[in-house]
């Protein structure tokens, strides 16, 4: 029998199928892969846990030139990891848009060692989003995360007017080792 007292990687046991993810992360992403306003842009990404049962998520992106530096920021998401059963979640994001959204998914395991998760997929989901009257119009995404040979990897699929989901914005970002 377990207790909510037990941890898991340091996590409080609800969260192991989620301990992947937890760290910062940096890497370079693109954009508009279905239009023809294609960018490139810089991403950090910070999943941590105060030793309550849920995760914290913020992450900053900015525009970059040719070499690589930052010129512009863009996007900022501020956001809560709620676990639940069978290794489902919730992930509730405010974004510097102006809208909130909640999406849920499940997380895969791919690939254990010495009981610490090194590979992972997940698939989420928008189930509800919330927007102001001045905001364009955004109806939701589908993400698909993965840890791949030490890296996050993700792409945001997006729904904006049309009933069929656009490329939008993926990523690759290293954990950064402190």
């Amino acid at each position: 029998m377990t207790t909510d007292n037990e941890f898991v990687a340091g996590l409080p046991l609800p969260l192991a199928h989620l301990s992947w993810l937890v760290g910062s992360w940096v890497g370079l992403g693109v954009g508009g892969e279905a239009t023809k306003d294609a960018f490139r842009f810089a991403q950090e990404v910070a999943i941590s846990c105060d030793g309550r049962p849920f995760l914290t998520h913020v992450a900053r992106s900015w525009l970059v030139d040719d070499d690589g530096q930052r010129t512009k920021p863009t996007a900022v998401e501020l956001g809560i990891w709620r676990p639940l059963s069978d290794n489902e979640v919730v992930l509730q994001l405010t974004h510097s848009y102006g809208y909130s959204e909640t999406l849920t998914g499940k997380v895969e395991v791919t690939a254990l060692n010495n009981a610490e998760i090194t590979g992972a997929r997940l698939t989420l989901r928008t189930s509800r989003v919330m927007r102001p009257d001045d905001t364009p119009v955004y109806r939701g995404s589908e993400r698909l995360i993965g840890l791949v040979e030490n890296n996050l990897l993700w792409r945001l699929d997006a729904l904006f007017d049309n009933d069929q989901p656009v490329a939008h914005v993926s990523a690759t970002l290293a954990k950064v080792q402190r």
